[in-house]
């Protein structure tokens, strides 16, 4: 029997051959939210759905703005996974995994030539809740040579992280790949 998680307040195991659109939009809805408990457990969940939630993720894909386009990265990653059952590199699964050690594993083991390839989904985890992932971000962006990292999308990012973040470690790290960036 295969269940899926509905939400973090209420870690409720359902069925999932008791999962109702209602509970699938709710989903989704979780993944148009910024980085939490509640993304990673939807994206995993959603995964678990396969093709019953095809046509949710699909419309949903359609209504995304181009000013939020990592969500729509991602509606397209899950969406392409379950059409297909398959995936290029699964690595960018793991990178949404609900468990941060996964997450930061995944990271770790992204190779240098495919974290430029796959930065649309490696960025947003700046953000991410668990400093171990943050901290291993920072790593991969610090292991980029200087001309790879001449990119304003890392550049913007790392900027705009670097006023909130609360960790003083991951905080230096920033600043130091932020001097390594120049225009």
């Amino acid at each position: 029997m295969d269940c899926v998680n509905l939400d973090k307040s209420n870690y409720e195991i359902i069925e999932i051959s008791k999962v109702d659109d209602k509970i699938i939009k709710k989903l989704i809805d979780n993944l148009k939210l910024d980085l939490s408990d509640n993304f990673f457990i939807s994206f995993e969940s959603l995964i678990k759905l396969g093709k019953k939630a095809e046509s949710a993720l699909e419309s949903v894909i359609h209504e995304i703005d181009d000013h939020h386009q990592f969500k729509k990265e991602i509606f397209n990653l899950l969406l392409n996974f379950i059409k297909n059952n398959k995936i290029e590199n699964p690595l960018l699964l793991n990178l949404y995994h609900p468990d941060f050690i996964v997450r930061a594993n995944a990271l770790m083991q992204i190779e240098k030539n495919n974290a430029l390839k796959n930065l649309n989904f490696i960025l947003p985890l700046i953000s991410d809740p668990d400093d171990s992932v943050r901290w291993a971000v920072m790593r991969l962006l610090d292991s980029l040579d200087p001309s790879e990292k001449q990119n304003t999308i890392i550049f913007k990012k790392l900027k705009k992280q670097v006023d909130v973040e609360q960790n003083p470690v991951i905080q230096k790290k920033i600043k130091k790949i932020l001097k390594s960036i120049t225009f």
